[in-house]
């Protein structure tokens, strides 16, 4: 369980600290919404036996919190940070972070931290993966537009 805290909550706030001090709007927008999307992704496929995490815990919201709470909200964090503040052309950005998503998920599969089941396998992850990041990616362009009456306001 220590490495699951530490690889998937720790290092990433860390990385999150920096993120922080250049764009604290992600991490008052992006990250509570990428964190409530990903604890209800997470424990549906938990729930319905798709996937599991390990160690596992009896209490299954354990078994993935810090995931939803560290890795995935920072990581989706950088993506828009590099997408809107970088401004770095999402036919780049996409395929990068697909692989970087994807690339973790092999490696955790590979060294036994997650089992699939029920079917899931490696492509469905793929695919989940890209609905998260146009989701995200949605979501932020939609901050932005709700943003704008506020900015006449000061």
């Amino acid at each position: 369980m220590l490495i699951n805290i530490i690889l998937g909550f720790i290092l990433p706030w860390i990385s999150g600290v920096f993120l922080f001090k250049r764009a604290r709007v992600l991490l008052y927008t992006v990250v509570p919404f990428t964190a409530l999307f990903s604890m209800a992704g997470n424990q549906l496929g938990v729930q319905l036996g798709f996937w599991l995490l390990i160690p596992e815990g009896k209490i299954h919201l354990m078994n993935t919190i810090f995931i939803d709470f560290g890795y995935n909200p920072i990581v989706a964090a950088w993506f828009i940070y590099f997408l809107y503040y970088k401004q770095i052309r999402r036919w780049i950005m996409y395929p990068l972070f697909m692989v970087i998503l994807n690339g973790f998920e092999i490696y955790a599969l590979s060294v036994g931290k997650i089992i699939y089941d029920q079917g899931w396998h490696i492509l469905y992850s793929v695919i989940i993966y890209g609905i998260g990041l146009i989701v995200i990616d949605w979501y932020f362009s939609q901050v932005i537009k709700a943003a704008k009456p506020l900015a006449r306001l000061s």
